[in-house]
């Protein structure tokens, strides 16, 4: 079951779900915006760099994440969806792991690509996807990964 821009506030308040930097204002109907953080890293080169009035480039692909740091509970999961507004402009913005299990703690890394013919102009603070909480029938176990989910990493594999 997807929850509902009031559940969301009410676990937020409970402290049962965490957003911080939470701003009510980001909540929507059935989601909440996520917005752009400072760093990147280019997985074709290794360079890493700030994303501040960032020109995005053509077919250019980075690796990034949000500005939020998001804590869920055992029985909730995330799935962060792009922002129509970007996908108009020709970004993707997940393609790559787009869902955060229960118990999840970090900041959701996301994959961008620049589909466009054109570069698009990124700055930190943009929003720029949507999560999207979803209930889990049952409580489950931690969550381990292989990643730190405070900043852009390379692949592991």
């Amino acid at each position: 079951m997807v929850l509902s821009g009031q559940t969301i506030k009410n676990l937020i308040k409970e402290g049962k779900l965490k957003i911080e930097p939470y701003d009510e204002r980001n909540v929507r109907n059935i989601s909440v915006d996520l917005h752009l953080g400072g760093e990147a890293l280019s997985p074709d080169t290794g360079e890493e760099f700030d994303l501040t009035d960032y020109h995005f480039s053509l077919d250019e692909f980075l690796i990034t994440n949000t500005v939020e740091f998001i804590k869920l509970p055992d029985n909730i999961m995330g799935r962060i969806v792009s922002k129509s507004s970007l996908a108009r402009l020709g970004v993707l913005t997940t393609f790559e792991a787009d869902l955060l299990p229960p118990n999840y703690a970090g900041k959701p890394i996301l994959a961008l690509k620049n589909l466009s013919r054109k570069p698009i102009l990124l700055k930190t603070g943009l929003a720029i996807c949507q999560i999207v909480f979803e209930e889990v029938d049952r409580p489950v176990e931690g969550y381990q990964s292989r990643y730190d989910h405070t900043k852009p990493e390379p692949g592991k594999l």
